[in-house]
């Protein structure tokens, strides 16, 4: 029997020339999100700056991970400034589920932005999201984290290639719109699915650096009973520039609180740990968690136990 899946067919089909170019831009206003994207490597390294006007160099290295962030004049972009990046690749992951075509030139208007991401709608608001575009444009990156097939050394792209305020009508697009182009490395991560569903009320957390603790959270802890990190390592993955001393306080107020999405947070000052727990973990969840990480260490028991006999 013959296949006539979509796929197959489009690959068999005689009638019609090969699609020669992609879309030329994505409206995001007419995808409606059933869930919010990130994207995994930025959820572990920062790239994004703690608070606005961070004007120096910042060379970020762990293990063999290597991350460069140059500054606009105005500063780095800042984790709010990612709201833009969440919102775009969050669009783009729900029309790719649906079997869409997209574009990583993507027009939306800054209403459905503001609504989307939980932000006011005013004025200011309006000269923010600008704000917010330039120093995204503005601000450069040089990392080995690489997704594209091609082998790098490392790369550098802007946190978005370009964009600009459509100031008149064009097609569907209304006159006000925003059209931005995402560098396309952060289009292969989509592509490569290197993106992390995350939860809607991430959008509701008011500091900037309680949305890093909740980023790295939902990238190791994932769905996990539990994530436990040295106090120094989590202060070099968030990018905070306050000392140790501050970066343990600001993290034992979000302990007291216990109120980040997901996760829990408690410091443990005799080890100089910080351990999140999964809070929605379900008893059949938890079950399969504990089996998974005993299955985990017989295998390494065994490994070594191999080891030895080879020696």
């Amino acid at each position: 029997m013959a296949n006539h899946t979509d796929k197959v067919r489009a690959n068999k089909l005689k009638t019609l020339r090969p699609r020669k170019h992609e879309l030329e831009f994505f409206i995001a206003d007419e995808i409606e999100l059933t869930s919010f994207r990130d994207e995994m490597a930025s959820m572990e390294h920062p790239f994004f700056s703690m608070k606005g006007g961070d004007t120096r160099v910042r060379k970020y290295e762990n293990g063999n991970i290597t991350v460069i962030v140059e500054p606009t004049a105005s500063g780095i972009a800042t984790i709010f400034d990612k709201d833009i990046w969440i919102y775009s690749i969050s669009k783009l992951q729900e029309s790719m589920n649906n079997n869409e075509e997209i574009s990583r030139t993507i027009c939306f208007t800054p209403y459905d932005f503001f609504v989307t991401t939980n932000r006011e709608i005013g004025g200011r608001t309006y000269n923010e999201l600008e704000k917010s575009l330039k120093r995204l444009s503005g601000t450069r990156i040089t990392t080995n984290i690489v997704y594209s097939d091609a082998k790098q050394e490392s790369i550098g792209f802007g946190l978005i290639d370009e964009w600009r305020i459509i100031d008149e009508k064009k097609g569907k697009l209304d006159i006000g719109m925003v059209e931005i182009t995402l560098p396309n490395w952060l289009y292969q991560a989509l592509h490569k699915r290197k993106v992390l569903k995350i939860s809607s009320d991430y959008f509701r957390i008011r500091k900037a650096i309680d949305r890093r603790l909740y980023e790295i959270a939902r990238k190791h802890c994932g769905s996990q009973r539990e994530f436990t990190i040295s106090l120094e390592k989590l202060h070099l993955k968030t990018g905070s520039t306050a000392n140790k001393a501050e970066f343990k306080r600001m993290l034992k107020n979000l302990a007291k609180a216990n109120d980040l999405p997901d996760y829990s947070i408690r410091y443990d000052a005799k080890s100089n740990m910080v351990i999140f727990n999964n809070r929605n973990l379900t008893p059949e969840q938890e079950e399969k968690e504990q089996k998974r990480e005993k299955g985990k260490r017989e295998i390494y028991k065994l490994k070594n136990s191999l080891a030895e006999k080879r020696v």
